[in-house]
């Protein structure tokens, strides 16, 4: 049995958050405040979020060495996947990809969604398990693709959103992680 073992360090993620505002927009002075100023909630999201970082690497070998000598790393990719099932403004911008709704004619009652072609926005993700924090930020990202729609009766409405960090216009890290805690101290 383990001496070092200890529940107070693990965690286990039950409440979250996410928002959106426009590209380039600053970190929050506190970035787990409960209203962030300035940022536009997706509401209600589906089993919290997850984040992946691609890279391809290729193996470089020589005749007389067994094994990898040296490794080639290409470009990393993170992407930060969730699921909102909330009509929520946040949502229907990043649907819109920088379109727009209009009613169809004035006081019809009837809207239609605009999709644009492609649209830069910051990004914030967040969870918590009771007082601690884990949170994602970053200051210019985009919609990967397009999410299918499905309505079946089976589940809530929602989307399953995959954003892209890309490089800010000045040069910052692309994706920044903050926690509540130090586990280094």
């Amino acid at each position: 049995m383990s001496d070092y073992a200890s529940p107070s360090k693990t965690r286990l993620w039950l409440d979250g958050d996410a928002f959106r505002a426009p590209a380039g927009t600053a970190l929050p002075a506190d970035i787990f405040a409960s209203a962030l100023a300035g940022w536009d909630a997706f509401g209600g999201i589906k089993a919290g979020f997850s984040r992946e970082t691609s890279q391809d690497n290729t193996n470089l070998t020589i005749w007389n060495k067994k094994g990898t000598y040296r490794q080639k790393k290409g470009e990393k990719t993170e992407t930060i996947k969730l699921r909102p099932v909330d009509v929520s403004k946040a949502t229907a911008l990043t649907l819109l990809q920088g379109g727009s709704i209009a009613e169809t004619s004035t006081g019809s009652g009837i809207w239609e969604w605009i999709e644009g072609t492609d649209e830069n926005f910051a990004f914030i993700c967040r969870v918590q398990d009771g007082s601690e924090w884990k949170a994602f930020y970053l200051k210019k990202s985009t919609l990967a693709n397009k999410p299918p729609e499905t309505m079946d009766g089976e589940d809530l409405e929602g989307w399953d959103i995959e954003i892209i960090d890309l490089v800010p216009d000045d040069g910052s890290l692309s994706i920044r992680k903050f926690t509540s805690s130090n586990p280094l101290a």
